[in-house]
C-alpha cells in the first residue's frame, strides 16, 4: 500500500472496527435520549471521517436484536473468545483493501468525530502507522492505524492471548516501539490525573456518562470542563472499600494509630470481630449496588487471626463482581490457610481483572529492624511472604512503608525482592492529619490541590458496620468520629449512606476544608 502524505487528496476508504466482545450490561443501558452507549457509540463511530464499513467484533452468542435497524454497513464479526490475538487476526483480516482503520470500543457514547478527524489528518500529513489522542479521558477518540501497521502488530503478538484491554493495541505496539511513526492529538490540559473512562464498562462510569450530557455536553472540549468547572460530577459510586473486621493484631507498630502510635490500650480494650452474618450482607449491599469493586480486608487489625477468615474470603470471592485484597502482616497464618485461599479462588467465579490479591506489609528486610518496629515474628512474616508470592504470583505484594530515616532499609528491602522476582510497593507515610510524629520523607504533593480521591472513590467500614469519610479518622475521639460517619451499611441503605459524603465532597470542590482535611496530606493518593 502506497504511503499517503495528504488523507484530503484523495478519498479515502476507512473501516471502523469497535470491539464489543466483552461489553458490559450497562452499555445497553439508556444514556441520551433513550438510547444506550451501545447504539450512541455505532453512530458515533459510523460518522468518521472516511468510513464505508463498520464492523462491530462481538462474541457468537450476542444478540442481533440490540442493533440499530439503520447501519446498513454494519457487519457482525463473531468469535468465541476475545483476546489481543484473535481481535488483531480480526483487524488485519477486516481490513483488508482499506486505507486506514479506526478501533475504538463499542460502550463509548462520546466518541467525538471532531477529535478523531484531528487524528485522521495527523496520521496523514506526517505519514504516521499509527494516531491516537493524549491526554483525554478514554472513551473520546479512536485509535487510528494503518492496515499494514495491524499486520505488524499481529506478527508482535505472534501467539499471545492475552486479554482484550482498552490499552491493548497500544501494549502491542510498544513492544518495538521504535519501529513505528506515532502521532498524538495533545491535549491542551492533561485530564489523564483524573483517571476519567467516558464508557459505560461499569455502573460509575455509567453514571457519569449521564452526567456529561446532562451539561450538556458540546463536544470533547467538554471533557475539560467537566474535570476542572465540575469535579462534584465525578463523585460517582465507590470503587474501594476497605473493611475492617477485626482490632485485633499481633504487631504493635509506631506508625500504625490503632497501635502505639496512639496507645494500644485506647484502641485495643478487648477483641472484636466483625460477625461473618454482618460482613456478608454488606458484600451482598455492595455487589448489588455498585457491581465491580475492590474489597480490602482489613482497614485495621489482622485477618489472620479473625476465626472465620476463610468465610469471609469465600463471601467475597462467590460474587464475581468483586475483587479482593488481603493485607496482612504475614504472623498467623497456616498452610493449610493458604491451601484453602488457593482452594477458594480456583473454585471462584471468572471475573474482569483479578479475583485476589495479597499485600504482606513489612517493616524493614533485617530482622533487628523489623523488631524495633514492634510486634513479633518477623522471619516469619518474611516465610510468609515467600509462600504467598511462590503460590499467588503475579498477585502477591510485598510492602515497605517509607518514613524519615529509613531510606536504607527501603534500599535495601527493595533490591532484595526484586532480585527474587516479587512484586514492591512502597508506601507513604501518613501521620494521620498530626496525630503521629512528622516522619514524611518527602513531599510530592501536588502544587494544586484537588478534591479528595479518597471521598470520591473510598468507603471505609468499621467492625460495627459503621461507614466513615476516610481512614483518618481512627485518629479523632468518639465525638469528631461521629461528625465523619455517613451512616451504617450494616442497617442502611448504601447509597443513601453514600450521598451523606457528597456534601464533605462538595466543600473540597470549593476550596474548602475541614480542620481535619486541612491537616491531611492523603487526598492526592489513589487506591482503586
Amino acid at each position: 500500500m502506497p504511503i499517503i502524505t495528504d488523507m484530503n487528496a484523495k478519498e479515502m476508504n476507512a473501516l471502523a472496527a469497535l470491539y464489543g466482545g466483552d461489553l458490559n450490561e450497562c452499555a445497553f443501558e439508556p444514556v441520551s435520549a433513550g438510547k444506550s452507549s451501545f447504539i450512541l457509540a455505532l453512530q458515533r463511530a459510523s460518522a468518521f471521517k472516511g468510513v464505508t464499513k463498520l464492523v462491530l467484533l462481538v462474541k457468537e452468542d450476542f444478540d442481533e436484536a440490540t442493533l440499530p435497524p439503520f447501519l446498513d454497513r454494519l457487519v457482525l464479526v463473531r468469535a468465541a473468545s476475545w483476546n489481543t490475538k484473535t481481535l488483531l487476526e480480526a483487524i488485519v483480516r477486516e481490513g483488508q483493501g482499506f486505507d486506514l482503520v479506526y478501533f475504538a470500543w463499542a460502550d463509548s457514547p462520546l466518541l467525538d468525530a471532531e477529535l478523531a478527524e484531528a487524528l485522521f489528518t495527523r496520521l496523514g500529513r506526517y505519514a504516521a502507522d499509527y494516531a491516537y489522542a493524549d491526554g483525554w479521558p478514554a472513551g473520546l477518540a479512536p485509535e487510528l492505524l494503518l492496515p499494514k501497521t495491524a499486520l505488524a502488530l499481529r506478527k508482535l503478538n505472534a501467539d499471545e492471548e492475552l486479554p482484550v484491554e482498552r490499552g491493548s493495541l497500544f501494549a502491542v505496539l510498544q513492544k518495538d516501539i521504535n519501529s513505528f511513526d506515532i502521532e498524538t492529538e495533545l491535549s491542551p490540559v492533561d485530564l489523564r490525573p483524573h483517571r476519567l473512562t467516558l464508557a459505560a464498562d461499569s455502573k460509575r462510569n455509567l453514571l457519569l456518562v449521564r452526567r456529561c450530557f446532562e451539561l450538556p455536553w458540546r463536544g470533547f472540549q467538554s471533557a475539560e470542563e467537566l474535570a476542572l468547572k465540575n469535579p462534584r460530577l465525578l463523585r460517582t459510586l465507590p470503587a474501594f472499600f476497605p473493611i475492617m473486621v477485626t482490632n485485633a493484631c499481633p504487631q504493635s507498630c509506631p506508625h500504625c494509630p490503632h497501635g502505639e502510635g496512639l496507645g494500644a490500650g485506647r484502641q485495643r480494650e478487648g477483641e472484636a470481630f466483625m460477625p461473618l452474618e454482618t460482613f456478608d450482607a454488606i458484600i451482598e449491599k455492595i455487589a448489588r449496588w455498585v457491581g465491580d469493586a475492590v474489597i480490602d480486608i482489613s482497614l485495621w487489625g489482622e485477618i489472620a487471626l479473625h476465626p472465620q477468615k476463610l468465610l469471609l474470603i469465600e463471601s467475597v470471592l462467590r460474587r464475581p463482581p468483586l475483587s479482593l485484597v488481603l493485607e496482612t502482616c504475614g504472623v498467623g497464618w497456616k498452610d493449610e490457610d493458604l491451601d484453602a485461599v488457593a482452594g477458594l479462588l480456583t473454585q471462584s467465579a471468572p471475573r474482569k481483572g483479578q479475583a485476589l490479591s495479597w499485600i504482606v506489609s513489612m517493616d524493614a528486610l533485617q530482622g533487628e529492624r523489623s523488631a524495633a518496629s514492634g510486634g513479633e515474628g518477623p522471619a516469619t512474616a518474611q516465610e510468609f511472604a515467600r509462600k504467598v508470592q511462590t503460590r499467588f504470583h503475579p498477585n502477591a505484594y510485598v510492602q515497605i512503608l517509607r518514613r524519615l530515616g529509613n531510606e536504607e532499609d527501603v534500599e535495601a528491602f527493595y533490591r532484595h525482592w526484586t532480585s527474587q522476582g516479587a512484586n514492591v510497593i512502597v508506601q507513604k507515610y501518613d501521620d494521620f492529619c498530626g496525630a503521629l510524629p512528622a516522619l514524611r520523607a518527602g513531599d510530592v504533593r501536588p502544587l494544586r490541590r484537588q478534591p479528595c480521591w479518597h471521598i470520591m472513590r473510598d468507603m471505609p467500614i468499621l467492625i460495627d458496620g459503621a461507614a466513615v469519610s476516610c481512614r483518618e479518622t481512627i485518629a479523632l475521639d468518639d465525638d469528631e468520629k461521629r461528625r465523619l460517619t455517613w451512616g451504617n451499611m450494616a442497617n442502611e441503605e448504601p447509597d443513601a449512606v453514600w450521598r451523606n459524603g457528597q456534601a464533605l465532597y462538595d466543600s473540597h470542590c470549593r476550596g474548602d476544608y475541614s480542620p481535619l482535611c486541612g491537616r491531611c496530606d492523603e487526598y492526592y493518593t489513589y487506591n482503586f
